[in-house]
């Protein structure tokens, strides 16, 4: 960890300047993290918007929670990313399903930051904006569509993965909202210091302010928390004295979870008013010992862009004199951040503070109850009376005395109520008809134009940017009718985008007529045979294609399971492969246990179990092998070690030799491998991969380069991270002659498989399902991929097997 981290909050509140930012956790690797994120250092910023009250320990405690999750998550950094921001929409999703029959609801924004060395991964949920400032240039990183309206919303989590590489000097500003005046410095930010910088953002504006500047500097690898100095004032707003505390420290060095304050001296996170609402048009001074609330606003829905400020003064009823406790609620529109009140005036409480916001409660139900009630009574006697005395007026003579028993006077109330009611239905009929069709129209003649656009357009960003509108735009015409016009223009645009993209749509079939009810995390494939891994037990299934020629049937005879035989014991089996047509076993599959133990398996035939000799200096844990001719490379992770076994008329009886020689790799992570001849192609649980060349003289050492980088030729990427989003989990090579390498990218929504060039790891094609109702297959993560010698692709989704015939 060369690169020191400095990190300072902008933050104001109602023109005062506040040292503590709420939602900012900044963590150092603990001791007991997981693989793989012994060297990720962690920033979490997270923003709440709504109308929900948020004490000190459970807003800490809810970034707190997602930064613990995050070093207790093995795998690739994007999934442990995914993992923690999970925590956080699900924490906010069960409490707004509790709430919102209050009208409370919480929607978070969180930008998660990991340094590695010198690469900065991002991770940004909801409408969050981070730039990055270099020595020369800047770059700004937002992706509204992509991140989502935030977290706590519904069950689905929109995240945006972006990288960047750190150098010293380097600075990173992360907020929600920035006012107009910050665009000039944001464009141009080049202050002679960091200080210079963080003056420069708080003079430009007088509006309210939550963002977090970062400064990385040559060190050791520390993490830096600077408060600002803030001086007490006497200043008081809405009757709330500030009570900022002088003697507040400078720095802060962040290694751990801060410490939170005590139960009894929680002051509430509310609605403030902030850079995400209307500031306070005026200040009014109210005596200490009132009430400041306000009732929530229902006039505009969430979505439209308007904030309301009212306070109203009330006396508190649920306490005895001088015994009052205040708070501000902010009426609002839009979804406001939830800020943080530092250190409000000492609250006397005489009895637990739980009951007190009971009883308050209670009361202020039952209150709400009664005068609802006799609202609606007075109400239907009000229309009541109304409708006695206007129905006569609509007759003729209604100055006269008319009787509304007489058969005219009925025809005529017949009339008066059937005349409005077939008014109403044929304007309804009208608008369905054809405002309907105006909005249909619109948004298809906007979709055309745009169509028009990306044709003339040369610039592959900028064409790929136009073909997703025209998507999006017809979206919108089909939510109101679809037609063939739609269709044809939706295929168009999905088709040039994929071009542009480099992807190649398969159609998925189902394997089988109903779900196996198992996860699936390794498969193999020859010419005629699936065979399936069961995660849980470690036995393996077998399948062929069914008699009617359509989808495939399990083989209940087939053995290849875990138990004893004779006087060897074979574990739960953990890779799987297909041997070749003949071999001195008469097997077609071999499976590996956890001890090196090998199980031959065949079709009507017993398992045979033959251990491989241990190396010199024994297993600690098989995790995976491959087979390549005939030598057997077997990798032990958790040894940082991978072992050649050289086959002797398919035979493995000699002891194994080191692959690596004397340079043993540093890293522990290698979760699968394959090899062609001298090169191995080793895949990590970050995602990354790293390639050695085997050297057969003994004066030259085995050369291995970690990480070996991947190659995006496609010029549509281009301001885009496409290998940042992805999460590989298994790699395999495909079959000859054109062989290539094939990366599962497991946990992508769309559900990709990416083929590279072996020799320069250029991105070829990324496979994946058709759109539409063509599409079989249901979104998901993908267990398990495999790919027959006849090009039949095969994914493992959700107990489930889908295979492509079509490969190119």
């Amino acid at each position: 960890m060369a690169l020191d981290l400095t990190l300072t909050p902008i933050y104001r509140i109602n023109g005062q300047e506040i040292a503590s930012l709420p939602g900012l956790v900044t963590l150092m690797p603990p001791q007991n993290a997981v693989r793989g994120r012994e060297r990720d250092r962690l920033i979490v910023y997270l923003l709440l918007t709504g109308t929900s009250t948020f004490s000190t320990t459970e807003y800490l405690k809810l970034a707190q929670d997602a930064a613990n999750l995050f070093y207790k998550t093995n795998g690739s950094l994007t999934s442990a990313l995914r993992t923690a921001a999970d925590q956080v929409n699900k924490t906010l999703f069960d409490r707004n399903m509790t709430t919102n029959i209050q009208g409370q609801y919480a929607i978070g924004w969180l930008t998660l930051a990991v340094l590695r060395d010198e690469q900065c991964t991002l991770s940004m949920c909801g409408p969050m904006h981070a730039y990055w400032f270099g020595q020369k240039e800047s770059r700004h990183i937002h992706e509204p569509l992509a991140a989502g309206k935030g977290l706590g919303a519904n069950q689905i989590v929109n995240i945006h993965y972006a990288q960047t590489t750190l150098n010293a000097g380097d600075r990173l500003l992360f907020f929600g909202r920035a006012p107009s005046a910050w665009n000039s410095t944001l464009n141009d930010a080049a202050p002679s210091s960091m200080d210079a910088m963080r003056r420069r953002l708080m003079t430009l504006t007088s509006a309210d302010l939550n963002a977090v500047l970062i400064q990385a500097t040559d060190g050791l690898g520390a993490v830096t928390l600077i408060k600002a100095t803030i001086e007490a004032k006497e200043e008081k707003r809405m009757g709330a004295p500030l009570g900022i505390s002088p003697s507040l420290p400078q720095h802060e060095e962040i290694f751990s979870a801060p410490k939170t304050d005590s139960a009894d001296s929680l002051q509430a996170h509310v609605i403030q008013a902030s850079a995400y609402a209307i500031p306070l048009q005026h200040e009014e001074s109210f005596p200490p010992e009132k009430k400041i609330t306000v009732s929530p606003s229902h006039d505009f829905p969430a979505s439209i862009p308007r904030a309301q400020i009212r306070a109203q003064l009330q006396p508190s009823e649920s306490e005895p004199a001088g015994e009052k406790e205040e708070s501000l609620v902010v009426e609002a529109g839009e979804l406001p951040i939830v800020e943080k009140i530092l250190e409000p005036v000492p609250v006397r409480v005489r009895k637990p503070l739980v009951q007190i916001e009971t009883s308050v409660l209670t009361r202020q139900t039952a209150k709400a109850l009664a005068g609802s009630i006799q609202f609606t009574r007075r109400s239907i006697k009000t229309i009541s009376d109304k409708v006695r005395s206007f129905i006569p007026r609509l007759l003729p003579n209604a100055d006269s005395t008319v009787s509304l028993n007489s058969p005219s006077t009925a025809t005529m109330l017949f009339m008066a109520v059937l005349i409005p009611l077939a008014v109403v239905t044929i304007a309804s009929v009208v608008y369905l008809r054809y405002g309907r069709s105006q909005q249909y129209d619109t948004y298809l003649f906007q979709a055309n134009e745009m169509k028009a656009q990306a044709l003339a357009l040369t610039d592959p960003v900028e064409q790929r940017k136009a073909w997703e509108n025209v998507i999006s735009n017809v979206a919108i015409a089909e939510s109101h009718r679809e037609t063939s016009d739609t269709i044809t223009l939706r295929q168009e645009a999905e088709s040039k985008l994929d071009t542009l993209l480099g992807i190649a749509r398969l159609k998925f079939n189902p394997a089988f007529s109903s779900n196996l009810g198992i996860d699936i995390s390794r498969m193999a494939a020859n010419e005629s045979d699936l065979y399936m891994l069961n995660a849980a037990t470690g036995e393996v299934l077998r399948a062929s294609p069914g008699k009617s020629g359509h989808g495939f049937e399990l083989d209940a005879t087939f053995e290849c399971k875990p138990g004893v035989y004779g006087e060897y014991t074979v574990g739960p089996l953990v890779d799987i492969l297909t041997l070749p047509l003949v071999n001195i076993k008469g097997a077609s599959l071999l499976g590996i246990d956890a001890t090196g133990t090998l199980l031959y398996c065949a079709p009507g035939q017993a398992a045979l179990p033959v251990p491989l000799p241990p190396p010199a200096t024994s297993w600690e844990r098989v995790t995976a092998f491959v087979l390549d001719g005939s030598n057997l490379y077997v990798l032990d992770s958790s040894a940082r070690a991978v072992w050649v076994y050289t086959g002797i008329d398919g035979a493995f009886i000699d002891l194994p030799n080191f692959f690596f020689g004397g340079q043993t790799p540093e890293k522990q992570d290698v979760i699968d491998l394959v090899v062609s001849g001298d090169d191995l192609y080793m895949l990590h649980a970050d995602g990354h991969l790293s390639t050695c060349s085997f050297s057969r003289l003994n004066s030259a050492s085995t050369r291995c380069q970690d990480p070996s980088p991947y190659n995006n030729p496609f010029p549509a990427y281009r301001d885009t991270e496409l290998f940042a989003s992805a999460h590989f989990t298994q790699i395999l090579f495909t079959a000859l002659p054109d062989q290539s390498i094939l990366l599962l990218d497991a946990d992508s929504p769309s559900q990709g498989v990416f083929r590279f060039s072996p020799r320069t790891l250029g991105l070829e094609k990324q496979f994946r399902p058709k759109l539409g109702t063509s599409n079989s297959m249901p979104p998901g993560p993908i267990g398990a991929i495999a790919v027959g010698s006849n090009h039949v692709l095969y994914l493992a989704v959700k107990g489930q097997i889908y295979f492509a015939t079509d490969m190119p």
